[in-house]
């Protein structure tokens, strides 16, 4: 019996339409098909439980008719399965973040705040063919399973993240509640991507013996089988060592096994290398001239990959040892490590590292002046050790001042100021300029400090060969002393003036230090107390400030001043005479009478008297001292520069003559003075013309007197 035609294709003939174009009609007015809650895969499939993981869904034509992200729900639940309808947001029904339409079969979201423990998500897909996905939408896809859920774990703390490349050293892993209520854990270590979200083990992830040691923290031991060529490794903490056991923590770092470490012979060596050294690690290098790379990176690349331009050494071994003569991208200021490769081809992979970073060096270089004035051009020399030859080989060198670290190679720039006038004068030591844009800046404090940095010359490909520090301050100038006068036994306050001085400034007449000294706040004036000082005339008053030194020649006039005791006695007496004054040591030795040596004289009268005691000869060349002395203190015994002894005979004054002779008659009663001179020459004017004597003042005075 021949079945009836449905009204539709019977309306459709009678209008004279062809049946194969009844049937593209009814195809183009049905709805798409697509995926019906098929199972996903999740990539990845744990994460941290503060979110923001990317994570993507696929399954074979799961979004097959869904066109845009607009008609797609991603929600993450903790209920045993997915709803079949796209149920409302709450507590334990969390929508994911960013969805985006990738193809038809796969999606991406981002994962929002999962709490604060550990948990298992199951993710459902919700889509819809037109409009727009809301509450009730159909389930299209979801991961449900205890291995393809998603799962939530707290980011740990690894107590370390190296260790040796054999494994067998413990480390933990610890977070508040990272294990809870978990009587026992399990861990792994996994090369891949991320920990997969229950125990797994296999190609790119090992076995970890575990335990637990609280609620918040676990011990991991590092198996053999986790190598330094094949981390770096997550750290993976499970609630069991089973399939079943689900993921609980991931180490917040990943760790990486050290190579074997190679024993260099030196870990440091001049800037810009060409120098060797060694390094050393039994049978390691037997059959293999191994690749030797220089590395600033944190830690060596695994592979030999792509180094850079002169950080490749060159090398030549045997079984044991690897000679190295260290490239010349190796500069200071900088540290490498040294990275050995079992080849220099890209890929060839890391066989060993040296067993402490290596750092090239620049040779001390002293400055001198080592500071100055503010935007003064100041010619200073820079000079290093004859073992350190920091010019060697260099004949035309340049240098630069910055306030910053020096660059490796030469370069100026807005804070890099280029020295002038740079001259080599030896393979120690060279001359340079310093430009009057090198200044002072008072929020530095006292001075600034720039650095000066010397080069193989002045190109882009020139290196660091010396450094130092020049320090600049306020512009330092002396201009005057007062009083420019004062006794030898120091003790005397004076003021100076002139500018640029600081606190902690130093200063000194004659090399004499100055002692207490106080800087005026506007820095244009000082104070100090002199110290003891030989006598001389016009001595160079010299400031010492952070900034440099200053000197005001024929400043000051240093004077012999002593102070006797004691300072009186009676006559037909010896006495012995304590005499405090300064330069003792440098008037020894001290003879008797008229010799032109030193002696310590009783004289007669006062300064600028008639009667004062005066070693000119009369006129007429008789040898007699025109006022001489009455009686000389003997037996002169130098306890310091600034103390003698010695023996004063009251009981026989001396006659005026050359040499002076006894007078059989004691020192008259009376006044007098006692005087340290230089020398008790005879002479004309002339001939006596350097010969000082102390001051004749109160402290010198002596009495000869009954009572």
């Amino acid at each position: 019996m021949r079945k009836s035609q449905p009204t539709i294709g019977r309306r459709l003939l009678r209008a004279g339409i062809a049946a194969g174009a009844v049937s593209a009609v009814l195809l183009a007015a049905a709805p798409p098909a697509f995926a019906a809650n098929v199972a996903v895969t999740l990539t990845p499939n744990s994460g941290p439980v503060t979110g923001g993981t990317t994570v993507t869904a696929n399954a074979t034509g799961l979004l097959t008719g869904i066109a845009t992200a607009a008609q797609i729900d991603v929600r993450l639940t903790t209920a045993a399965t997915c709803p079949a309808t796209n149920v409302a947001t709450s507590a334990t029904n969390l929508a994911g973040l960013s969805i985006t339409r990738i193809s038809d079969d796969a999606v991406s979201f981002v994962t929002p705040n999962l709490g604060t423990a550990p948990n298992t998500f199951r993710v459902c897909i919700y889509g819809v063919t037109s409009g727009t996905v809301a509450v009730g939408s159909p389930l299209i896809g979801n991961a449900s399973t205890a291995t393809t859920a998603f799962r939530s774990y707290l980011p740990g703390t690894l107590s370390a993240t190296t260790g040796p490349s054999a494994g067998g050293n413990q480390i933990t892993i610890g977070a508040t509640g990272i294990i809870g209520t978990a009587t026992t854990v399990g861990a792994t270590l996994t090369s891949g991507a991320s920990c997969p979200a229950t125990y797994t083990t296999g190609n790119t992830s090992f076995a970890a013996t575990a335990t637990r040691n609280s609620a918040d923290q676990a011990s991991v031991t590092i198996p053999a089988g986790a190598t330094a060529s094949g981390g770096p490794y997550r750290v993976c903490l499970y609630n069991g060592s089973t399939a079943t056991s689900v993921l609980l923590g991931v180490g917040s770092a990943t760790y990486q096994p050290s190579f074997p470490q190679a024993i260099l012979s030196s870990t440091t060596g001049k800037n810009a290398g060409g120098n060797q050294i060694t390094a050393t690690l039994a049978g390691a290098f037997t059959g293999i001239t191994p690749a030797v790379v220089f590395s600033s990176a944190p830690s060596c690349p695994t592979t030999y990959g792509s180094p850079g331009a002169g950080t490749v050494a060159t090398t030549s071994s045997n079984n044991d040892t690897v000679t190295i003569t260290v490239p010349t991208g190796v500069l200071a200021p900088g540290t490498y490590n040294v990275c050995i490769y079992g080849g220099n081809t890209a890929g060839s992979g890391q066989i060993a590292a040296g067993n402490a970073a290596y750092t090239p060096t620049l040779p001390t270089v002293t400055l001198s002046p080592e500071s100055g004035s503010t935007a003064t051009a100041t010619t200073i020399t820079a000079t290093s050790s004859t073992t350190a030859n920091f010019l060697l080989g260099v004949t035309t060198p340049a240098a630069t001042l910055t306030k910053s670290a020096c660059p490796s190679t030469y370069a100026t720039s807005g804070t890099v100021l280029a020295a002038t006038n740079v001259i080599r004068i030896s393979n120690t030591k060279a001359a340079l300029t310093v430009p009057n844009t090198v200044v002072y800046t008072p929020a530095d404090g006292t001075t600034s400090a720039w650095n000066v940095c010397i080069y193989t010359g002045n190109t882009a490909s020139d290196t660091l060969v010396g450094t130092s520090v020049y320090r600049v301050g306020a512009t330092l100038t002396v201009s005057s002393i007062s009083p420019g006068s004062g006794p030898a036994q120091g003790g005397n306050t004076v003021t100076v003036q002139g500018s640029g001085f600081t606190a902690g400034l130093t200063a000194s007449i004659g090399g004499a230090e100055l002692e207490d000294i106080v800087v005026a706040a506007n820095g244009t004036s000082f104070t100090g107390t002199t110290t003891p000082r030989a006598a001389g005339n016009n001595l160079a008053l010299t400031v010492k400030t952070d900034a440099g030194t200053k000197s005001l020649s024929s400043a000051y006039d240093y004077s012999f001043g002593i102070t006797v005791t004691p300072n009186t006695a009676p006559s037909n007496t010896t006495v012995t005479l304590d005499v405090l004054g300064a330069g003792f040591e440098d008037l020894a030795p001290f003879g008797t009478g008229n010799a032109a040596s030193a002696h310590v004289y009783l004289v007669r009268g006062g300064s600028g008297t008639a009667t004062a005691y005066n070693p000119l000869e009369t006129t007429g060349g008789s040898g007699i001292k025109t006022v001489g002395q009455i009686q000389e203190c003997t037996s002169v015994l130098v306890i310091s520069d600034l103390e003698l002894l010695c023996t004063l005979d009251l009981t026989n004054s001396v006659t005026n003559t050359d040499p002076p002779t006894p007078t059989g008659n004691p020192v008259p009663n009376g006044t007098y003075t006692v005087t340290v001179v230089s020398s008790g020459v005879v002479g004309d004017a002339t001939a006596v013309a350097d010969v000082t004597q102390s001051l004749i003042t109160s402290g010198s005075t002596f009495t000869v007197s009954p009572y």
